[in-house]
């Protein structure tokens, strides 16, 4: 069983909508247990990820926002075998339909992990590599993929793990 944590943290009636079609995806999906972290803590963007590594009781654990569809119902199976098979990665991250498209510099790269310096949700990680040290919400994905190298590690995408970003352009953090 994968533990996955989802950051519920829809803004206005149509992210809640967006929020709402992941959370039902997330319950079709055969060999997962999704913890739902619900908005209003206090620093979400740093408590919700840290919540997830006091609480997860799997090895890997992923965790992933109310605005990320999964496609494959295998997809948190392939990130937990990407991870695992790859022991010089400390973190990966799914891979986001618009990165296969247009997103360069990653559009044509077809390896089965692809490295990456700073990395966001949804991320898939060993439990005990993160720590959560303070930081801004814009800066943070920065911030903790820099634990993760701190150590010696890599971090990067899982290429078969494939996302549709649904909120994209509708993001938690705004324009501002």
């Amino acid at each position: 069983m994968i533990d996955v944590f989802l950051r519920w943290y829809p803004q206005g009636e149509l992210r809640r909508a967006i929020a709402s079609v992941v959370n039902l995806r997330l319950a079709e999906i055969q060999g997962i247990h999704v913890f739902l972290i619900p908005e209003g803590m206090p620093n979400y963007h740093i408590m919700s990820k840290s919540y997830a590594e006091r609480v997860s009781a799997s090895e890997i654990y992923c965790v992933i926002d109310d605005d990320q569809l999964p496609i494959a119902d295998d997809f948190f199976k392939l990130g937990v075998e990407a991870l695992a098979n790859h022991p010089e990665y400390g973190m990966l991250a799914g891979f986001p339909l618009e990165y296969g498209l247009h997103g360069q510099p990653y559009a044509h790269r077809t390896e089965d992990v692809i490295e990456a310096h700073s990395i966001g949700c949804p991320y898939f990680v060993r439990k005990g590599t993160l720590s959560f040290p303070d930081g801004p919400l814009r800066q943070y994905d920065g911030i903790l993929s820099k634990v993760v190298t701190d150590q010696g590690l890599k971090t990067g995408f899982a290429r078969r793990c494939l996302y549709n970003h649904l909120g994209f352009g509708f993001s938690q953090i705004g324009e501002t």
